[in-house]
């Protein structure tokens, strides 16, 4: 076993997914053909991988489709070192030139697309990381290859390879509790968006249009799909924001109340929490 092999399934099994999509980018574009493989698929390929990286192009991996982990791009020392400190150590550690580094961090679960991008935005911003290449299906350099940019051709015309740092495989210590924040934050962002978006529907001359505003609306819209606690208030939300009434929102969702228990104490308690956070929001 050569080097490069070893090193690729090293970080294989840092970032052990189902399948995997191998970017092969030279000037004329992205070759086709190497996306949703599996892992034995892509060590299969590394003869081709070496000639491909040999005469100029770069080569990298992801895992393929929805997935439990975050790419966080041209990080320094530093910064490894802080999220080390903060609980979030990385997976895998990738030397992408000298002193520059791309970290992997293993999730406590999936992240849905949207929800992956927003957590890879939140954590570059913490931790200084490159913003551009921050989304839910960031690619990231495949080690045992060589960075091939220009600026990195030594004097013997010759490229320096990207290295595995570290690759232990292990999710972070702060992946439960990171999930969950980051999911609060998340549906507080989209429920503060929907609550803007119907205040700029507003129309000055015929008064709030409150014919798409309805409870049922939002239960059934996709972003809340199995969360209908969300979707209540991200309802009551947008209708603070465009000037309903408490007593209408209350009899909303008293008269569509989500669960089967009977208690008016339970249901009436239900009812003002949400609308107290909803307010909270429509407030800011």
């Amino acid at each position: 076993m050569d080097r490069t092999e070893s090193t690729v399934r090293n970080l294989l099994t840092a970032i052990e997914a189902p399948l995997y999509d191998v970017g092969v980018l030279s000037e004329r574009g992205m070759l086709p053909g190497f996306d949703g493989i599996a892992a034995g698929a892509v060590l299969d390929r590394l003869s081709l991988l070496k000639y491909r990286n040999a005469h100029g192009s770069h080569i990298y991996i992801r895992p393929s489709g929805e997935h439990r982990f975050t790419t966080l791009d041209d990080l320094h020392e530093t910064s490894l070192a802080r999220l080390a400190a903060d609980g979030f150590n990385p997976c895998a550690v990738v030397e992408t030139s000298a002193g520059n580094f791309q970290a992997w961090l293993k999730h406590a679960r999936i992240f849905p697309k949207l929800l992956g991008t927003f957590a890879a935005q939140t954590l570059a911003e913490r931790y200084d990381a490159d913003p551009s290449a921050a989304d839910w299906r960031r690619f990231g350099r495949l080690p045992g290859f060589t960075n091939c940019k220009p600026k990195y051709r030594k004097s013997d015309g010759l490229f320096p390879f990207v290295r595995l740092h570290s690759h232990t495989g292990q999710q972070y210590p702060m992946a439960e509790a990171f999930a969950q924040e980051i999911t609060t934050l998340f549906e507080a962002r989209e429920q503060e968006h929907e609550a803007r978006r119907l205040q700029n529907s507003l129309s000055p001359q015929r008064g709030p249009r409150l014919s798409n505003l309805s409870l049922e609306r939002f239960r059934s819209s996709t972003k809340y799909q199995d969360r209908p606690a969300a979707a209540d208030i991200a309802f009551c939300v947008a209708a603070f924001a465009n000037g309903i009434t408490e007593d209408r929102i209350g009899c909303a969702l008293e008269d569509d109340y989500l669960s089967r228990d009977s208690s008016p104490t339970r249901r009436a308690a239900y009812i003002q929490r949400t609308m107290g956070k909803a307010r909270r929001w429509a407030e800011r």
